[in-house]
């Protein structure tokens, strides 16, 4: 989350002392906390790294006490840390939430929206819809973050973002699922070819981790025929649908991915839809999640409006 425009302060009373703490450092080190790095947390802020260094000192004198452990080339929360983690998250997404409601009573509406999509539709979809709503609306900003399926559901959770667009449903009583469309899931591989169903379970494959959309739905089709993703020849276990592209174009196994994610590599014959005989065609429902009772920004607002007049393939 960038905070924008003048710094605010607030005061934080420790040992009966005033210790004066601006949002800009708070964001700071909540980015450093989250990404377990400072120079991590500087080009994610757009800031050096003696600058993000800064912030945490400052932090750590006022309070008069240490945050971070610096061990090795990750950083860790001291028990300190994680208390004022706690509290600066809460503070910080409070304040964000205030100024986008006070926006709306602005002329002209502006407000910063931040949403979280799994992979195909935070690399694939979201993209272009966001770029036809700035067109309409350049005032708003829109913050993304990219993270698998189980990642965006607890951003949603936690309140680190108004909402989420994903390939799969988790169970849970406080969030609530609107369909957006489906998306195909589709087998490639580095030639042109026709294979059977137990030959497919002979060629070695290139899965996403745990907790991805895509995987999710191939586990559920493969377990209506009476199979196991744990049955297929696991070679690689990727992070990111680019990895494994990538990795299918080297010729190290077949895959199966989103079709809306690999239309250029097909065009190109760069890569090759496979068929296999004896499965059904496989697909998943695209979601939007947002935690119950939620009350969405001005921007938020117009921009789930914006998306329910949409489809998936406007953006493809």
């Amino acid at each position: 989350m960038h905070l924008r425009g003048k710094a605010f302060n607030i005061l934080f009373v420790v040992e009966a002392k005033e210790f004066p703490i601006d949002f800009r450092r708070l964001e700071t080190f909540c980015r450093v906390a989250d990404l377990k790095s400072f120079s991590k947390a500087a080009d994610d802020l757009f800031l050096t790294q003696p600058t993000v260094s800064g912030h945490i000192l400052s932090l750590e004198k006022s309070l008069s006490l240490r945050l971070f452990d610096r061990t090795g080339r990750e950083v860790h929360l001291t028990k300190a840390g994680e208390v004022l983690l706690q509290h600066a998250s809460k503070i910080l997404y409070a304040r964000k939430d205030l100024l986008n409601a006070l926006s709306g009573f602005s002329l002209g509406i502006r407000g910063e929206l931040s949403m979280g999509a799994s992979t195909i539709p935070g690399e694939y979809l979201l993209p272009k819809f966001i770029g036809g709503f700035k067109k309409e609306r350049p005032h708003f900003v829109i913050s993304l973050k990219i993270a698998d399926t189980r990642e965006i559901v607890q951003y949603v959770l936690q309140g680190k973002v108004e909402f989420g667009m994903i390939g799969a449903r988790l169970k849970h009583d406080s969030l609530h699922y609107e369909l957006f469309g489906e998306d195909e899931i589709i087998v490639i591989g580095p030639k042109k070819e026709k294979i059977g169903i137990e030959e497919m379970f002979r060629k070695p494959w290139i899965i996403r981790e745990e907790g991805s959309g895509t995987q999710m739905a191939v586990e559920k089709a493969l377990k209506k025929m009476g199979r196991s993703l744990k049955q297929l020849n696991v070679v690689l276990e990727m992070g990111s649908t680019s990895s494994v592209k990538e990795s299918v174009k080297a010729k190290l196994g077949y895959a199966f991915i989103s079709k809306g994610a690999i239309e250029e590599e097909l065009n190109q014959g760069r890569l090759y839809p496979i068929e296999v005989e004896g499965i059904e065609p496989i697909s998943r429902q695209i979601y939007i999640v947002f935690r119950r009772g939620r009350t969405f920004s001005p921007v938020g607002t117009e921009f789930l409006r914006y998306l329910k007049k949409r489809k998936i393939a406007d953006a493809t």
